[in-house]
Formats: C-alpha cells, structure tokens, sequence
C-alpha cells in the first residue's frame, strides 16, 4: 500500500499558523508594509510638479508686472511667495535651496508692454533638480501659449530663462548628490542593527555588558568603526561620480564632509535603535526596509517634495535624509556654505541629537 504524499499537511500547517501568531513583530510587519507601500507609492510619486517655491524680484512695481505674476501663480505650478529685493539674493535663495525659480522683472516692464515692444523678464532656474527645472521652464512657455491677445501684459513677455548649478539638466548631477545620503542610510543603519543583534544572538554582546566597559564607550566603540566606513564610502562614490560621470564638487569638500556628520551619526543611531526593539536578524531587516522606504520616497531623493500633499511634506521634514539631501545637492551641485545650509544642518543635528538619545536609553534594556 502506498504512503499517502499528503500525510500530515494539516498538522504542519497548523503548526506554522500558530507561529506565526506567536511571532507578532513579523506579522505586525507583514501587514503594515503593504499600508506603507500603498499609501507612499501613491501619494509621493507625481510627475506632474507642482507648486514649486519661487522668488521674485519686481524693479516695475506696477499693475502690469503684478498681473503678469499672478498669471504665472495662477497655473498653479510656481508658487511666488517670497520676495527678494536684489538679483543677487534672489540667486542666494536658490543656492540655499529656499527656492527653485527666480523671476527678476525690470523696471521698464510696463513701459515696454504699452508701447507694443516685447518686455524681457529674467528668470533664473535651479537646475539641481532636474524635473522641477523642466516643468519650470515649460510653465514660463506655457503661459506665453495660453496667453489671451487681448492681454498684453502676458502676451508682450519674453522671458529669458538660464538654468543654474546644472545648465545641461544631466540626470548624474542631480542623481549621484541624493545617492551618496541613500546609500550611506541604507548600508549603515542594516551593518549597525544587524551587528549587534547577531551578537546579541551569540551571546557576546551580554558579557561585554558584565566587562569592565562603560555604556557610552560601548556604543561608542560599537559605532566609531562605522564612522570611518561611512567616510570612506562618502570618498568612492564622490570618487565614481567624477570619474564616472563627471560630477564635480562646487563647493567645499572639507565642509561637505562635517555638515554630513550628524547625518552619519543619525543612521547608526537608528541602526542601534534597531538593534534594540528587533529580536532577531530577521525582524532587524524588516525593520531596516521600513526605514528605507519613506526615507527614498519622500525625502526628496528622486520626486520633489513639491509635489507631495502638506502631511507628506510635513512627515519628511522629520526624515533625516530629507535634509542630508539638500546638503548635499547645496555643497555638490550649487556650490552652496554653511550660510545657505544652516537650516538644513541644524534640523539634522537635532534629528540625530534624539536618535541617539533614543538608541542610548533603549539599547541597555534590550539585553536585560
């Protein structure tokens, strides 16, 4: 008589139901990944920018100039809600990353509109990023094409567009800055949760714990060989991109390097943070890929902000790489200091000031 192939597949199943109750953390895990992926996929990823920060720099100050601004507010895809009082600030606003198009109107803007001449405006493009530099342009172009012939004041304007930081819109130039923070997050933050939970494993990390060694100079010792990693990688991929693809760095190298060190310090603490709440290397992993996932999508790495709605918006701008991004595209492509990217640097400290602070206080207790 033949053994039946099916024999017990009941049982086994019931089996691995019961664990997988058991195991709340993974399966917490594999229902909420699904919401994450949903909601982020379909709220942060639009091509169609929008509302894109701008300043303008009005020397006419006439009824003229203010409808020709207001037409272009009204397409709803430039938002002008600064104002600057010099070409030149204007230019320093889109270094710092405070806004992406300048639009300079000349004091005889009205003049020429009445006189049938076409006015010149000058307009200034951050070309960092390179979709938002598109859509720029094309808003100026478009609203020369749906202008009303009856509407001079539109229809009069020749808008001289130059694109700044990068003219040629290359994608590698506005790609390879965001990769640097993408890559540094993800490689540290998995390396440091993953570490110490396979250590806690093993059993090493308890009679560290018992060892003569403080509590800060064992997180510490933990995280300074990643410190050293995270410099390293900073220098090949600065490296792979100049040689690669031309990526050159605008700004100062030694400062690019010290306004990313709370970024680092941010990722292995939340690595360490981790490495605390997970209970096993699958769990860390889990965990780590949460992490990823809206530091990727609304951080600005590859869609604009802009176009995210105001929670979105709100929520990055208590992601780390959020902020890491704009400096890195501000040293790298525009050239900016520690002037233009204070902002950035100071949300970045404090961010990675309450990670660790974070990480120090849950980390003992993991191992208790």
């Amino acid at each position: 008589m033949r053994a039946n192939p099916f024999r017990g597949l009941s049982a086994v199943a019931r089996k691995e139901v019961k664990h997988l109750l058991r195991d709340r953390a993974s399966l917490f895990m594999a229902v909420l990944m699904p919401v994450i992926q949903v909601c982020l996929y379909g709220y942060a990823i639009d091509f169609d920018v929008r509302h894109i920060p701008a300043v303008v720099v009005d020397f006419d100050r006439t009824r003229e100039s203010r409808e020709y601004i207001q037409r272009l507010h009204a397409t709803e895809y430039i938002d002008f809600d600064t104002r600057a009082d010099t070409e030149g600030e204007a230019v320093d606003m889109l270094r710092s990353g405070r806004a992406r198009v300048a639009v300079v109107v000349p004091p005889d803007f009205a003049r020429n509109v009445a006189a049938g001449r076409r006015a010149q405006i000058g307009v200034f493009v951050d070309g960092s990023d390179s979709q938002v530099s598109l859509r720029a342009r094309t808003a100026f172009l478009g609203v020369q094409a749906g202008s009303d012939v009856r509407v001079t004041t539109t229809s009069m304007v020749d808008p001289r567009i130059t694109v700044l930081f990068n003219p040629n819109s290359r994608t590698a130039v506005f790609m390879i800055p965001g990769l640097i923070g993408l890559v540094l997050q993800i490689v540290l933050t998995a390396l440091t949760s993953s570490s110490i939970v396979r250590e806690r494993e093993q059993g090493s990390l308890e009679q560290l714990m018992v060892s003569p060694v403080g509590k800060f100079g064992l997180i510490l010792g933990k995280l300074l060989p990643f410190l050293v990693l995270a410099a390293g990688e900073m220098l090949l991929i600065l490296c792979l991109g100049y040689f690669l693809f031309d990526v050159r760095v605008a700004g100062n190298f030694a400062l690019l390097f010290l306004l990313s060190f709370p970024f680092i310090v941010g990722s292995l603490s939340l690595g360490l943070f981790i490495s605390a709440v997970a209970q096993n290397q699958a769990q860390a992993l889990q965990l780590s890929i949460v992490t990823f996932m809206p530091a990727m999508l609304i951080s600005g790495f590859i869609f604009p902000r802009e176009t995210m709605p105001g929670f979105l918006q709100l929520l990055s701008s208590v992601i780390p790489l959020t902020h890491e991004v704009n400096i890195l595209r501000g040293v790298i492509v525009r050239g900016a200091g520690y002037g233009e990217l204070w902002p950035s640097f100071t949300a970045l400290f404090a961010l990675s000031v309450l990670l660790l602070a974070a990480a120090s206080a849950k980390f003992p207790k993991s191992i208790q």
